[in-house]
């Protein structure tokens, strides 16, 4: 009987994990084809979600992005989905050179690998 916690949390575990490393791939691809300088170096936070973000927040961050963010190459591609509830976030810091920026990346809450949906700078 005591094994079963101790198996349900060591499960539990391993998926969160697998979601991390899901989130951090589908990042590394998206900044692969979106940053207009290809020599960086890109760490992590923790995946967490959030179900504040609604479409009007996910349009105005990509406005931002398109028009101010240095970072990115023009147009950005980002997922085209509507309506999703709740989104996963990922802190990145993105090393270029001697600077340093920080992104919030929100993702698709099925983690497609297509699903980046916005990049928020912080």
């Amino acid at each position: 009987m005591k094994k079963t916690p101790i198996i349900f949390a060591c499960a539990l575990l391993l998926a969160a994990c697998g979601k991390q490393h899901k989130a951090e791939g589908i990042v590394e691809a998206f900044l692969d084809n979106s940053l207009a300088n290809k020599n960086y170096v890109v760490h992590f936070g923790n995946l967490g979600s959030t179900d504040k973000i609604g479409d009007q927040q996910l349009m105005k961050m990509n406005a931002i992005t398109h028009k101010d963010d240095p970072l990115f190459k023009k147009p950005v591609k980002y997922g085209a989905y509507k309506e999703l509830g709740s989104l996963w976030f990922l802190r990145s810091t993105i090393i270029h050179d001697k600077d340093t920026f920080i992104r919030t990346i929100y993702l698709h809450p099925e983690l497609r690998d297509d699903g980046v949906m916005a990049v928020k700078e912080n």
